[in-house]
């Protein structure tokens, strides 16, 4: 297996009212963790006003939530209501964790589930969605993004005009969809990030 990253470890909150914590990444090699200016550079677009206000959404899903820091970065920039998800043990362990550490849990909750399978969303709409699923390495295999989608468009977790933000392999941007317009593409060294508009037919 690839040995860990650097520091992956030791990543902290960017911004917010708790700026500089510092988060725990799971045990293990099933997850990977986004960089922090990867991070840094996803937020500064969702701040930057011309998506709106992205966090101000009723609700923020953290998919493929890994540590949770997507999620627990909207959290501490404001977002009222966030879910982080996993179906790995220990990504669960650090999301529960990092929750209790920034005593988030008032506002955010860690849900196991796949979302590559789930058939039902209890949670509501979600008005922005983190997606950041293991990344293909091949141009023609499946996109675990799109499925995760399609899962949560069919069970009607996405809110009308939801803001998605996939991050991927460079080389491989989601596939084109009806219901998702592309506003937005971004590079960050192997990491491409992908931003989607949603519009129901």
């Amino acid at each position: 297996p690839s040995k860990p990253e650097k520091g992956r470890n030791h990543m902290r909150v960017i911004s917010g009212k708790r700026r500089g914590a510092t988060l725990t990444a799971p045990d293990g090699q099933n997850t990977r963790p986004t960089a922090d200016r990867t991070r840094e550079m996803i937020f500064n677009v969702l701040d930057g006003g011309r998506h709106g206000n992205p966090l101000d959404a009723a609700l923020i899903i953290d998919g493929f939530a890994g540590s949770g820091a997507m999620g627990l970065e909207a959290w501490s920039r404001g977002a009222a209501r966030v879910i982080l998800i996993d179906q790995d043990a220990a990504a669960l362990r650090a999301i529960k964790t990092n929750i209790d550490k920034l005593d988030a849990g008032a506002e955010c909750g860690a849900v196991s589930r796949n979302l590559l399978t789930t058939s039902s969303w209890p949670f509501g709409q979600a008005g922005l969605i983190f997606l950041d699923p293991p990344w293909q390495n091949t141009a023609d295999a499946p996109d675990a993004s799109m499925i995760a989608l399609e899962h949560l468009m069919t069970a009607g977790g996405i809110a009308e005009d939801a803001l998605i933000v996939i991050e991927h392999d460079r080389r491989f941007p989601p596939p084109p969809h009806a219901a998702f317009e592309v506003v937005d593409q971004r590079k960050a060294g192997k990491a491409g990030v992908c931003f989607l508009r949603y519009h129901p037919s």
